[in-house]
């Protein structure tokens, strides 16, 4: 199996740093920042070729044991080399932390960024755009809500507007991204993937989990995505569970949940961070280590039949208990 991440995919995040994978599962090794250099250099530059060598060399040093390795294909590596003349064919855009809802598993307070419209034009133009010139998929929502920032939507938009071949992929929690939405953005038949992450299974841990949630706007737009699978207008509908001590007892529900809409059930392990309340508790909340009380209980729940489901998928952390 071969990575090819370093050769046809990036992601940059609101400070212009750019990585070639998830920070975390490539322990935060960015190859540069779209602000500070120009993205030539940044795509041929020393950092990711070294990268690149690495991977070539089937040395994967650089990375973390957390990634899934999703992205390793059967292709011949002979036909990548350090330098990659194209630009990236797939572009994970974090532009902003901007978010309507406050996730327990996330942030404590909301994050709204405003900005100067014609600065952010001239930004948009002049930087962000000519980066996709040869995209074929832009994702959007990675650090924040794409359908809540102004920032993000003024780049969905002028970027369906110059690149009318683009197909978007958008995480999001499901309450803002609705017909009339997607139908504004001109991208409603643009889609490749829409990713919900729900993190329960029923309106009481919801409740719980998404602060300033709405699930009943949540369920809507569930059945209109699954509407619009039927119809062929996108290709993938997951959707996200990101597994704590507040909501493990919903999995179960969750993956018939998702069976109801022809979605996946992903599975995520809960991650350390400094930005809420329950990622700086993290081992009093994670049921990953053998010391946490309910971790027997996870581990009960994760050899259930239900999980070796087709429509199910546990990420590296919890596919190990399993």
């Amino acid at each position: 199996m071969f990575c090819t991440q370093p050769f046809n995919r990036i992601e940059i995040y609101e400070n212009g740093d750019v990585y070639n994978c998830c920070p975390p599962f490539i322990n935060n090794y960015s190859i540069g920042n779209i602000f500070e250099d120009s993205f030539d250099n940044i795509w041929n530059g020393e950092k990711i070729k070294k990268l690149r060598q690495k991977i070539l060399n089937n040395d994967y040093t650089l990375c973390n044991d957390i990634c899934n390795r999703k992205c390793n294909s059967d292709n011949n590596d002979k036909q990548y080399g350090e330098n990659v003349i194209e630009y990236p064919e797939e572009i994970s855009v974090s532009s902003d932390n901007t978010c309507n809802v406050l996730c327990r598993i996330c942030r404590d307070k909301n994050f709204h960024t405003s900005f100067n419209k014609e600065t952010l034009e001239n930004e948009i133009e002049n930087i962000w755009l000519p980066i996709f010139k040869n995209a074929k998929l832009l994702r959007f929502g990675c650090s924040g809500e794409p359908f809540a920032s102004y920032k993000e939507t003024l780049l969905i938009q002028k970027s369906a507007q110059k690149y009318p071949n683009l197909k978007f992929h958008f995480h999001t929690n499901g309450i803002l991204a609705d017909e009339k939405r997607l139908k504004e953005l001109k991208v409603f038949d643009k889609i490749d993937t829409i990713t919900v992450s729900l993190h329960s299974a029923h309106f009481w841990t919801y409740n719980k989990v998404v602060r300033k949630g709405n699930w009943i706007k949540v369920k809507s737009n569930l059945k209109l995505y699954s509407k619009m699978k039927e119809k062929g207008l996108i290709n993938n509908l997951r959707m996200i569970f990101c597994v704590y001590s507040e909501n493990y007892k919903d999995m179960p529900a969750f993956v018939k949940l998702a069976k109801k809409y022809n979605a996946t059930a992903e599975f995520w392990a809960l991650r350390e961070n400094d930005v809420c309340e329950v990622g700086k508790n993290f081992i009093n909340y994670s049921l990953i280590s053998k010391t946490h009380k309910h971790h027997k209980k996870l581990i009960k729940i994760l050899k259930k039949t239900i999980f070796k489901g087709e429509n199910v998928i546990l990420y590296p952390e919890l596919k190990n208990l399993s």
